[in-house]
């Protein structure tokens, strides 16, 4: 089976088989190698930092819980993703992904948190992902390629975990 190249000219495996490690591009082209299904400190780097949006899909393609982006400082209208948005909703601000339990513990790849508590994102705003949102992190150049496949897979063992 043969893979594609990713932006960073890396060869990507569409479809990683499981017990074998694959390389998965998070923040600033860090490579990491994720076994996928196994839920590690390695994955949980990965999906945390350059990889949550790909997480954050496929944990809300499995489970329903509707996706918000986590808000970092104000938006200055000079990022690339600003575009017409600016302002408080500028998808240039959004520096983290996660799921909105029922309960409303925001989910990532390392657990659930109570708003305003997950790790490396207190107190941020969120807001929720739409269509746009989604779109314009799909086409900046600062958000890596989402891993799907390596994604879908951490999500049973992260639910396992709950």
């Amino acid at each position: 089976m043969t893979g594609h190249l990713g932006s960073t000219g890396t060869a990507i495996n569409p479809q990683p088989r499981a017990h074998h490690p694959v390389t998965v591009i998070g923040q600033w082209h860090r490579a990491f190698e994720i076994t996928p299904g196994h839920l590690d400190d390695t994955a949980r780097e990965a999906f945390t930092h350059g990889q949550c949006h790909a997480f954050a899909r496929a944990l809300n393609s499995a489970t329903g819980w509707p996706a918000l982006g986590l808000l970092t400082s104000d938006c200055d209208g000079q990022d690339l993703m600003c575009g017409d948005h600016g302002g408080r909703n500028c998808p240039c601000r959004i520096g983290h992904i996660v799921c909105l339990r029922p309960d409303g513990a925001h989910v990532d790849i390392k657990g659930a948190h109570r708003p305003f508590r997950v790790p490396d994102c207190q107190n941020a705003d969120s807001l929720p992902m739409t269509g746009d949102l989604w779109q314009a992190i799909e086409e900046a150049t600062t958000w890596r390629d989402a891993n799907m496949h390596v994604a879908r897979s951490m999500v049973a063992p992260l639910l396992a975990c709950l």
